[in-house]
């Protein structure tokens, strides 16, 4: 008896092509919300007419006949809670968080780890906490911290109608109860910015302030006002010249938010690494190593070490058995 022949799976790409529009379609179906406060969220133009003119009807007849009831249905099941609201502080909150707080001025003190008590570390943001996370994870005595890490890819602040951070917070810290956070965030934030009925660009002051009011809001929501620190890392420098001086502004207004917040920690990697200088090299513990992913923006594994240590030293100023770490920042 002959072999039989094995059948092989394939499909035209005209198909395939049906295929990817069909699931579109039918995510636009059980998620028309999402369209269209994305559309809501862009500037006039045609293409947010495009969007809303699409997104509107859409989210009326899905809303009429109950199609976002199976979606929020498979989120309560599997414990996934929503990450967008409408009105939060976040999106329309005042500068008023940003005013010098009394609290910070007095020297915070936070409970010390021991053996029997660990210190419970979250390390949160975006793509970039992964391996920075990781990293500090080996650097900490294991003994006394006890790390998680959640890397929420793709977020930010600058884009709340698809992640809200100010929501996201309260739910992480309201499930896992930290002693500390770590949050490294910053990558993706460079849309423009909607802060009392006009928008602006990163190179308008006004979104720098913008975005030192939302950093704040989040720094307080994952400190549970001053309750516990929280060291948080904006970006590094970038080999794009254009990224590279939005994480500039981003820098100086977590600084400021940080100032104004109870408990927070502005750890600068900007001008620390390399005194402030682009390189996908770094000499880490007298050797060269390959520091930066392909994109110019992200750490290495190997070079996450870097950040990794500055946010140590960091924690030591609040946790005396971390002592005071030697300068080994390239």
């Amino acid at each position: 008896m002959e072999p039989r022949s094995r059948n092989t799976l394939t499909m035209p790409a005209g198909s395939v092509l049906g295929v990817i529009a069909i699931a579109l379609a039918v995510a636009a179906l059980f998620n028309s919300e999402a369209i269209v406060r994305a559309g809501e969220s862009m500037q006039p133009g045609h293409t947010r007419d495009a969007v809303l003119s699409v997104g509107r009807p859409l989210d009326d007849v899905t809303g009429a006949i109950g199609l976002h009831l199976p979606r929020e249905g498979f989120d309560l099941a599997f414990g996934q809670e929503s990450k967008t609201a409408e009105g939060t502080e976040l999106e329309r909150g005042s500068t008023a968080i940003l005013r010098a707080n009394r609290r910070k001025r007095r020297a915070q003190g936070f409970a010390q780890p021991t053996v029997q008590d660990e210190v419970d570390v979250f390390v949160t943001g975006d793509s970039q906490a992964q391996f920075v996370g990781e990293a500090l994870t080996d650097l900490l005595p294991s003994d006394l911290f006890d790390v998680s890490v959640v890397a929420r890819n793709a977020t930010g602040l600058t884009n709340p109608e698809f992640f809200n951070w100010e929501i996201n917070a309260q739910q992480e810290i309201a499930a896992r109860k930290p002693d500390a956070v770590v949050m490294v965030m910053g990558g993706n934030d460079g849309f423009n910015v909607l802060s009392q009925g006009r928008r602006y660009g990163p190179d308008d002051p006004q979104w720098q302030l913008e975005y030192a009011r939302r950093a704040a809001v989040v720094m307080r929501e994952l400190g549970s006002d001053g309750k516990h620190p929280v060291y948080w890392v904006p970006p590094p420098t970038a080999r794009d010249p254009e990224f590279n001086g939005i994480y500039a502004i981003q820098n100086k207004a977590v600084e400021q938010a940080a100032l104004a917040v109870p408990g927070a920690r502005y750890v600068d990697i900007y001008d620390t690494i390399n005194r402030g200088r682009y390189s996908d090299e770094l000499k880490i513990d007298g050797r060269r190593v390959l520091a930066r992913q392909s994109d110019g923006v992200h750490f290495s594994r190997e070079g996450a070490v870097v950040p990794a240590r500055l946010i140590l030293r960091a924690m030591a100023k609040d946790y005396r058995v971390l002592g005071q770490e030697e300068d080994a920042t390239p």
